[in-house]
């Protein structure tokens, strides 16, 4: 629910913000992680396409939007309606039931996890989507990764940002 309102899809919070009201990116989204087995972390990253001018004012508007989740009854509801709708007419079938069991029983769940999903996104609301927000995403640290034209970046802000390291184009793609 939280990746539907705030960072996944067209009508997200991150994407109208910084695409679309902002005119900050090509393309825009946010996602928060769900580890695949107990121990392991959870993940909120975001993405931004831009152009090398607008790199100060994308990274300063992602930081705002990391910091202070918009809130929008109506961007809420529809986000909801959409996570209902989705499991109500989404099949697991053939192989799908293994797979789908297999990663269940490694979070050690022996049942359908969406009816848990489905349960919760019927009563939730925008506080408990602002608790959620407060609690897990703002007023954390986070790690940035830009890769572009060295020679059109503005080098001080990047470095303004915290512990930088450049890295050769062997180590970033192993080539």
């Amino acid at each position: 629910l939280f990746n539907n309102y705030f960072g996944s899809g067209l009508s997200s919070i991150f994407f109208q913000e910084i695409r679309e009201a902002r005119a900050l990116a090509y393309s825009a989204y946010s996602a928060y992680t769900t580890p695949k087995e107990p121990g392991l972390h959870h993940y909120m990253y975001a993405y931004v396409g831009t152009q090398n001018n607008k790199l100060k004012d994308a990274v300063t508007a992602v930081q705002e939007l990391l910091n202070n989740m918009p809130q929008s009854d109506q961007q809420f509801n529809a986000a909801r309606e959409s996570v209902l709708k989705k499991i109500e007419s989404n099949r697991i079938t053939k192989e799908d039931i293994f797979w789908n069991f297999l990663d269940a029983q490694k979070l050690g769940i022996d049942y359908d996890i969406r009816k848990d999903i489905y349960q919760v996104a019927q009563h939730a609301d925008m506080q408990g989507m602002q608790d959620f927000f407060d609690k897990h995403i703002a007023g954390k640290k986070y790690f940035y990764c830009v890769i572009g034209n060295k020679d059109l970046m503005d080098m001080d802000f990047l470095k303004s940002l915290g512990n930088y390291q450049e890295l050769s184009l062997e180590e970033l793609f192993n080539y």
